[in-house]
């Protein structure tokens, strides 16, 4: 074997000495991903999500763990050969329960499902608690059931037409349980609900009773509001009637007011016109209006006078 084909192998076994090398010094964590890097088999470090940093480290603290966390996802590097990755998905799971019947606080009788979406934030809690995306359904099953229907077995028949009762019943129990879950499995739990309601026949009767109430209940208020605007529509129409009459008399008597001043005014104007006039006048009404009456005249009377006149 020459010199130059002793080389030749040895460059060759450098070479694949540093493929493996360099494949064994790094590992790539997708975004849809977490990861814990083992140290010779004990946990030294995690790659999380970074909205989920706070949560990992309360998780840890309450477990008293020392590990420390990174949010750099992408390429990583690892000690070749002493430490391994193990990643595990960070995607949503779903976790639908079986239908199981229930009673209510006032003692009906429903039957639900509920369901959950739940996914992986701390890697370490999980591999060491579960293990596997698989197991995490038993734990669904161990402590988000039972949970959900306790917090169900609260609530009256009647609020389980109450979306917005049920939801918030619900929340405030999802907070409880990621509290535990978190600090001893790595799960957070993101969403939870009821998403199936069948109610046994017995309860058929009383069930078309809730909602023929309810309708009732609409519709007298819908009524009540209608009878509402009608009044205030006909107490405004009755006040703008009575503000344009008592407007309309109020410019009547204006109206009156000048054309009796004007009247006055013209009677007055006329008067110093012709005064003796004006008294001749005022006595032809009186004499008018002693009609089928005899009177007797002195003949120095002005009347007679002006008979006299005229006769002349």
């Amino acid at each position: 074997m020459t010199k130059s084909i002793k080389n030749a192998i040895i460059a060759g076994v450098l070479i694949l000495l540093a493929i493996i090398l360099l494949g064994n010094s790094t590992y790539i964590v997708r975004e849809d991903e977490v990861a814990v890097v083992n140290h010779m088999g004990r946990v030294d470090r995690v790659v999380v999500s970074p909205m989920d940093r706070e949560l990992v480290e309360t998780g840890f603290s309450s477990r008293a763990l020392s590990v420390d966390i990174t949010t750099s996802k992408g390429i990583n590097f690892k000690i070749p050969f002493l430490e391994t990755i193990d990643k595990f998905s960070a995607k949503y799971h779903t976790y639908r329960s079986e239908s199981a019947t229930i009673n209510t606080f006032d003692s009906r009788r429903i039957d639900l499902s509920i369901f959950a979406q739940y996914r992986v934030i701390n890697p370490a809690l999980f591999r060491m608690a579960i293990g596997r995306i698989e197991g995490s359904s038993s734990v669904m099953d161990d402590r988000v059931y039972p949970a959900v229907i306790q917090t169900a077995n609260t609530l009256a028949f009647n609020e389980f037409f109450d979306k917005t009762k049920v939801t918030e019943a619900l929340d405030s129990k999802k907070n409880q349980l990621n509290e535990d879950l978190i600090s001893q499995f790595g799960l957070y739990i993101v969403d939870i609900g009821i998403y199936r309601k069948n109610f046994p026949q017995a309860n058929i009767a009383s069930i078309e009773e809730k909602m023929t109430q309810e309708i009732q209940k609409e519709s007298e208020k819908l009524r009540a509001e209608g009878d509402s605007l009608l009044a205030k529509s006909k107490a405004e129409t009755d006040r703008i009637k009575e503000e344009t009459i008592a407007a309309a008399v109020e410019e009547a008597a204006i109206i009156r007011a000048e054309a009796d001043a004007q009247a006055a005014r013209i009677y007055e104007e006329s008067l110093k016109l012709d005064l003796e006039f004006y008294s001749f006048i005022q006595r032809m009404e009186t004499y008018k209006n002693l009609k089928d009456t005899t009177v007797f005249l002195d003949e120095s009377n002005e009347f007679i006078s002006y008979i006299n006149d005229h006769k002349r």
